[in-house]
């Protein structure tokens, strides 16, 4: 809860308004008078503005917003924008180890539904006993996406493990990433054998400064691409996001 503290002019104007019955308290008119403020704000354009002056993910700058990813996605486009998802360069792709834990953010969750890959999530628990960790936060949405895409329930079940949220260091605090950016980036800051995977590049460079791994998930197709039934529409799915995918890691799955 903010205290907010009126005064004045504007303190009897707002009292005038609860007089006539606009409001019924001078609380229900402070709160109106913010949401009508908020409205007028373009939060898109200073999110734009803010993404490309600063360190800030786009998950950070998606929440600020107000926004869903497929909306910023488009706001970028429709201005002429890319946003930094997906890889740089070929040492971006890696086989997943299946001695580490790997912790996902929602964004990559996203991504991979989107592309119809969630799937090869589900392979890599089972065949390579891969464990993979997103924070309780988001426990709904990541089923929601394996519902959606019609995955048996005891497959995803067993795929995803959920963490609670860990206590978060005052500098990792703040960073301009999303309370569960921070949460994977933390947890794998504790635990030597976790890594992330996250397809925002900012945020894999900023796990990267404290020493974490970090990967997209094209690696996590890397891992499967002897199974991979259609690697060509995989990876064009991905680049349709759009993800940034460069020729040389396009050789990688054979294609030119």
């Amino acid at each position: 809860m903010v205290d907010v503290e009126i005064s004045g002019i504007l303190e009897e104007r707002l009292r005038r308004l609860v007089e006539i019955g606009l409001y019924s308290s001078l609380s229900e008119a402070v709160r109106d008078a913010i949401r009508r403020l908020l409205e007028q704000i373009d939060l898109k354009k200073i999110g734009l503005k803010l993404y490309f002056e600063t360190d800030a993910s786009f998950q950070y700058i998606t929440e600020l917003s107000d926004s869903t990813l497929d909306e910023m996605i488009e706001y970028f486009l429709m201005r002429g924008y890319t946003p930094l998802l997906g890889v740089e360069t070929r040492n971006d792709v890696a086989v997943l180890d299946e001695e580490n834990k790997y912790l996902l953010d929602p964004l990559t969750l996203y991504v991979m539904y989107k592309a119809n890959i969630l799937k090869y999530l589900v392979t890599l628990s089972r065949k390579k006993n891969i464990v993979f960790l997103v924070p309780e936060t988001i426990r709904y949405y990541a089923e929601t996406l394996f519902t959606n895409r019609l995955l048996d329930y005891l497959d995803f079940e067993k795929t995803l493990n959920y963490f609670e949220m860990p206590i978060i260091s005052s500098r990792i605090q703040k960073s301009r990433l999303t309370k569960n950016e921070q949460a994977i980036i933390q947890y794998a800051i504790k635990h030597k054998n976790a890594a992330i995977i996250s397809d925002d590049i900012k945020t894999r460079k900023y796990a990267e400064k404290y020493g974490v791994k970090a990967y997209s998930s094209i690696s996590i197709l890397y891992s499967v691409k002897d199974e991979l039934e259609d690697p060509l529409t995989c990876i064009y799915m991905l680049k349709s996001i759009p993800l940034i995918i460069p020729p040389s890691v396009m050789e990688v799955f054979n294609i030119a």
